[in-house]
């Protein structure tokens, strides 16, 4: 088929059948071949919404020259009728790629242009493959046959990106003290490794903020870093920037080196937040569909406290309660947040003025620092039964990783049976995800990596 479809050419009907269907479905991005009737083209553009156009040409001969009149036309025609240029030729030496890409780089030195994608087909193509810049069509190792020739997989584009010097190594650490054990080397590197990514994670373990990690994020190779505890404020100064999250929230755990040029010789170190994005997570998927989160009690009011308290108003909590120990640590959290309605909390289980039990619990405090037995609150909280309201449903999160079992997931487990629970290592995980595609830009492989962590975990 001359349109590179699996619809004979004179099948007109039936192919805008199908582009319709995918117009009321709202598909992000539809690609419409221009050799079939400009007017129908332009008539399925006029009701595209959101829908973005992919204008294509193939040309399957290899007759095509990239530096003829032939492809000019094709472009311009393209332009007109599309949100994004789709121009696939066919290479028969090294100079057809070399060709196209000199194609490319003069029409996209325009005013305006839109975005491009152009690839020759076949073995000798496959460069172009390589280095096309939108939308690169990939293959997959599970799949029985190529769809097309000269393909390849994402992991290989990403490899052969590294040996031709346009995707170089990275390194990425962990800041913190008491780290040795962290699952976080086992969820970045099992990600780099699936993408095929040049980039290695090292954990950095040191007593403060010194000297060491001041020179390893100024390094060149400095790809970003996840930081823990205690090192989330005291890294701040060392930043140029911070999101509007980490600075309402007063710390961050992901640093991001971003550049301020086009030639990326200029670069500022920014600051996020990705606790209260995993916090948020593990609530919003946990909490059952008819139900939303009303009422919530945060158990804590450390950096972890913070980023709870961030993400619970996030999620539209109207009220939220406070609990700690030390009362004037909960006063001062309430006090850094005066935009949320905050009540403190005296008691667990006993909610002040009568107010409505919660429907969701966040506690950030180590595991040995709670306890279920009402005989030994000497060292630690006290967990009473009547924490959880068992007529409603609910979702529990501990944000503690170790020990899985907690003594506040333990207790949900036998008076809650409705509410739903989320383990540290889940939000361990969530948070990673969101630090690994801050970082690389690309979506985190989340079954594969997820697969991994708990088998560290468990180990």
């Amino acid at each position: 088929m001359s349109q590179g479809g699996a619809f004979p050419d004179h099948a007109e009907r039936e192919a805008f059948d199908l582009l319709n269907l995918a117009l009321r479905m709202g598909v992000e991005y539809i690609d419409v071949e221009i050799s079939w009737p400009e007017k129908r083209i332009r008539d399925l553009s006029s009701r595209k919404g959101a829908s973005q156009i992919i204008a294509s040409w193939h040309d399957w001969s290899g007759k095509m020259k990239w530096n003829g009149a032939q492809v000019k036309e094709k472009y311009h025609l393209a332009g007109r009728l599309g949100d994004i240029i789709k121009i696939i030729g066919k290479a028969e030496s090294l100079a057809d790629n070399f060709a196209l890409f000199d194609f490319v780089s003069r029409v996209s030195s325009t005013p305006q242009t839109k975005p491009i994608i152009a690839i020759n087909m076949g073995g000798e193509g496959q460069m172009t493959r390589i280095l096309n810049t939108t939308f690169t069509p990939v293959s997959h190792p599970l799949l029985p046959t190529k769809s097309a020739p000269g393909q390849l997989s994402f992991v290989e584009i990403q490899k052969a990106l590294n040996l031709l010097g346009q995707l170089p190594p990275r390194r990425f650490f962990l800041f913190g003290n008491a780290i040795s054990q962290s699952p976080s080397p086992t969820l970045h590197n099992t990600a780099f490794e699936t993408l095929g990514l040049p980039y290695a994670y090292d954990l950095l373990q040191r007593p403060e903020v010194g000297e060491e990690i001041r020179a390893t994020i100024v390094s060149p190779n400095f790809g970003g870093a996840s930081v823990t505890i205690p090192f989330k404020i005291d890294v701040l100064p060392l930043l140029d920037k911070l999101s509007p999250a980490a600075e309402a929230i007063g710390a961050v755990n992901t640093i991001i080196p971003r550049t301020t040029d086009s030639s990326g010789s200029q670069r500022i170190l920014y600051g996020e937040n990705t606790d209260w994005l995993g916090i948020r997570e593990c609530i919003r998927s946990r909490m059952p569909s008819h139900a939303s989160v009303t009422t919530a009690l945060v158990i804590g009011a450390g950096g972890t406290a913070r980023a709870a308290l961030y993400a619970l108003h996030a999620l539209g909590a109207q009220h939220i309660y406070i609990f700690n120990r030390t009362r004037s640590k909960a006063q001062e959290l309430a006090d850094a947040f005066p935009d949320i309605y905050v009540s403190l909390v005296d008691e667990l289980g006993k909610w002040p003025n009568a107010g409505p039990s919660p429907n969701v619990i966040v506690s950030t405090l180590p595991p040995a620092a709670t306890t279920t037995d009402s005989n030994d609150t000497q060292n630690a909280v006290y967990l009473p039964t009547t924490l959880f309201d068992p007529d409603h449903e609910g979702v529990v999160l501990d944000a503690a990783y170790k020990p899985a079992e907690t003594p506040l997931l333990t207790l949900a487990t036998k008076v809650a049976k409705s509410w739903t629970r989320a383990q540290g290592v889940d939000l361990l995980l969530e948070q990673g995800y969101n630090q690994f595609e801050l970082w690389t830009g690309r979506k985190c492989p989340r079954g594969i990596v997820a697969k991994r962590v708990r088998e560290f975990y468990a180990a």
